[in-house]
């Protein structure tokens, strides 16, 4: 099964017998097999018919439409699952301040290890003694992270991770025109930023997905406290895998020449006024090309022998996040990538 992006701008996708048809204003027409996709992500502008709407509903095949810059617009979604037992579980436990730290713990501790594990290799790899003072203390954070007392604290000591990170993170970006001092998300004011920004929200659309289709409330988390339009199991749940899969992808993409300067565009923010960069969408289709290659690695699981491809991984880990809730383990386990 496989994830399709559409990016070309005044498409249309329409039903044609079993399958369905996507094609442009330049012409480009494309066959989609629904037997053979889990997800639809929508880039831009683009119609769906009738007919067409209706295939995607027979056959749960869940489609997310994002603004130009990667920014969350709505989705579509078939009839939504019907385990009433499992989301009422997942209110109770929200009541549980015992279980909303452990849980949040559990989360931040392996987001932190594999933040601390990529400033390690890059530090080895660019000789950097400037990153000793970043991995100290994160390593410190770490260490305090067990005696916190309640989810606040944790939020806390991940937050200030999360800043020694990215000003680690920096040094890994090498081209001499790319600029990169802190996270700016709403709205991303630099090139790191912008494609940081854009593949935590295709990201976040995957892991939405899987939950969709596991029976679980997305709205319902820990260390993302429940607020109204949040999305907060999402952002739980994302938390491992954006320096394995997104981080070390950007890095890459401006490390390797992938994107070039010319690649991004500046436009003012309607609901800010202040400056914020895109992505073109042939650059675009660079970094989801790149992406999906990141996603078909494979890596060990749990300890075993055998390597699964991310995107399986991902699969296993809410299936585990189930098995927490209800009672079957006590902690959950973030995927860390040594």
């Amino acid at each position: 099964m496989s994830t399709i992006y559409i990016t070309s701008n005044n498409g249309i996708l329409q039903k044609d017998g079993d399958i369905l048809i996507y094609q442009d204003h330049t012409g480009l027409r494309v066959k989609v097999a629904p037997r053979m996709v889990d997800l639809i992500i929508v880039l831009g502008n683009m119609s769906l018919t009738g007919p067409a709407i209706d295939l995607l509903l027979q056959q749960t095949i869940p489609v997310f439409f994002l603004q130009k810059n990667g920014k969350w617009n709505g989705k579509l979604i078939g009839s939504d699952n019907q385990n009433t037992l499992l989301r009422h579980k997942q209110h109770v436990l929200a009541e549980d301040s015992k279980f909303i730290a452990t849980m949040a713990q559990d989360i931040v501790r392996g987001k932190l290890k594999n933040e601390l594990l990529y400033l390690q290799k890059i530090q080895r790899k660019l000789n950097k003694p400037s990153l000793t003072k970043n991995v100290e203390r994160i390593s410190w954070i770490l260490d305090k992270l067990d005696n916190t007392k309640d989810v606040d604290e944790v939020r806390g000591y991940e937050g200030n991770a999360a800043r020694l990170y990215f000003e680690g993170l920096s040094v890994n970006l090498l081209p001499d025109w790319v600029s990169f001092q802190r996270r700016t998300k709403n709205p991303p004011r630099d090139p790191v930023n912008s494609v940081l920004s854009f593949l935590y929200t295709v990201l976040a659309c995957k892991i939405d997905s899987l939950l969709l289709r596991e029976g679980l409330d997305d709205t319902v988390g820990t260390l993302h406290a429940m607020s109204y339009g949040r999305k907060s199991l999402v952002f739980d749940l994302v938390e491992e895998y954006r320096t394995p899969l997104v981080d070390t992808t950007v890095c890459a993409l401006f490390n390797q020449g992938m994107l070039k300067k010319t690649d991004f565009t500046e436009e003012k923010d309607v609901e800010s006024g202040d400056k914020k960069v895109l992505l073109g969408p042939k650059s675009m289709k660079v970094v989801l090309d790149q992406f999906e290659s990141k996603l078909s690695q494979t890596h060990r699981y749990n300890d075993s022998a055998s390597s699964l491809p991310y995107r399986s991984i991902m699969e296993r880990q809410i299936q585990q996040y189930k098995q927490v809730l209800g009672g079957f383990t006590d902690h959950y386990h973030p995927l860390v990538v040594t």
